[in-house]
C-alpha cells in the first residue's frame, strides 16, 4: 500500500498515524485501533479517489467519512458544458456520489471516525480530516489536477455560539445530487427530479467539490458570497427546527439565498427547495 495507518501509545495516549504523521489522538487503545483498521481498509483500495477525505454528517452525527469515489471502474463525471461537445466534458471518476456510513472493514469502508464529546464537532471533523489529508498520498491526481491532497479552509470563527442572523428566512437551494454529473449535457435526470450539471471540478475559494462535505454556496446578492466566503454559517430547517454548520466555500446566482451541499440539506430533513425555508446565523 502506498499509505499505512498505524497507532502507538506515547505520554498517556494513543496516537493514531498516517505514514508517520499523527492525525488523531485518543485516550482508547480500542478507538485508536479501529481507526487505524479503517484507514488500512480505505488505503487497501488502489482506485479510492483520497481526495474525498472530509467531514460529513451520519446518523445525527458529524464524522470524518471517505466515500466510495473510484477511478477506472468505468464511472464518468460529467461536468456542466453549455456547447455540443458535452460528452467530452468528464472526469474519469464518480464525483458526487452519496455519503454512506459503511464500516465493513474491506474496500468498501467509508466509515473513519464520529466526533463525540465535543461542543465545536464541526470544527473538530474538519481538522481531523485536514490532519488525514495532509498525510495521506495520493492514489492519482486530484480533479484539480494535484499530485498531492489539499487541505480544506478552516474559517475563523469556530466558536460554539452565534455571532449574529443573517436571514431569518432566506431562499434554499441544494447541489450535488448523487445523479448529478453522471450524464452528459446541462441537466441529468435521477427519477423524477432534474438537476443543472455542475459547471466544473473547483468551487469559488478553490476547493473541489465535495458534495459529502458540509458546505454551501453564497448568493451574490447583497454580496453575501464574499462577505461570508470561508466562514462558518448556522442552517436551520424552519419546519422542523434541525441544524447543521457549514463552510461557505462557492457562489450562487442572484436572489438564491443558500445552496446546501446534498449531504448537509438531507442532513436538516430536506427542507423545501426555492423557498425560504431556512434560517442562516453566522458563528463566532
Amino acid at each position: 500500500m502506498a499509505n499505512n495507518a498505524s497507532y502507538a501509545y506515547s505520554n498517556g495516549n494513543y496516537n493514531v498515524t498516517v505514514n508517520g504523521m499523527t492525525v488523531y489522538t485518543t485516550s482508547s487503545s480500542t478507538t485508536a485501533s479501529t481507526i487505524a483498521q479503517r484507514l488500512n481498509n480505505i488505503f487497501s483500495d488502489p482506485n479510492r479517489d483520497l481526495d474525498f477525505i472530509t467531514p460529513s454528517f451520519v446518523n445525527g452525527s458529524y464524522v470524518v467519512i471517505c466515500p466510495l469515489v473510484r477511478k477506472n471502474q468505468g464511472h464518468k463525471t460529467y461536468f456542466y458544458d453549455s456547447t455540443s461537445n458535452a460528452a467530452n466534458n468528464y472526469y474519469d471518476e464518480k464525483l458526487y456520489e452519496n455519503t454512506y456510513w459503511n464500516d465493513s472493514r474491506d474496500i468498501n469502508q467509508t466509515a473513519i471516525l464520529t466526533i463525540t464529546n465535543s461542543s465545536r464537532p464541526w470544527v473538530d471533523a474538519l481538522q481531523i480530516a485536514n490532519n488525514i489529508r495532509y498525510a495521506v498520498t495520493p492514489n492519482f491526481n486530484t480533479a484539480a489536477g494535484k499530485s498531492y491532497i489539499s487541505r480544506f479552509t478552516m474559517p475563523s470563527n469556530t466558536s460554539s455560539s452565534v455571532a449574529s442572523v443573517i436571514s431569518s428566512a432566506a431562499i434554499l437551494q441544494y447541489y450535488g445530487h448523487p445523479c448529478q454529473g453522471t450524464q452528459p449535457g446541462t441537466t441529468s435526470t435521477c427519477g423524477t427530479l432534474t438537476v443543472q450539471n455542475i459547471w466544473g471540478a473547483a468551487v469559488s475559494n478553490g476547493e473541489v467539490f465535495h458534495p459529502c462535505d458540509l458546505t454551501a454556496a453564497m448568493t451574490s446578492t447583497n454580496s453575501w458570497n464574499t462577505t461570508y466566503r470561508n466562514k462558518f454559517v448556522k442552517v436551520t430547517n424552519l419546519s422542523n427546527g434541525q441544524s447543521i454548520v457549514v463552510r461557505v466555500t462557492d457562489t450562487a446566482p442572484a436572489n438564491q439565498g443558500i445552496e446546501l451541499t446534498y449531504r448537509a440539506w438531507q442532513s436538516i430533513g430536506q427542507p423545501a427547495p426555492n423557498s425560504k425555508s431556512v434560517k442562516i446565523e453566522l458563528m463566532s
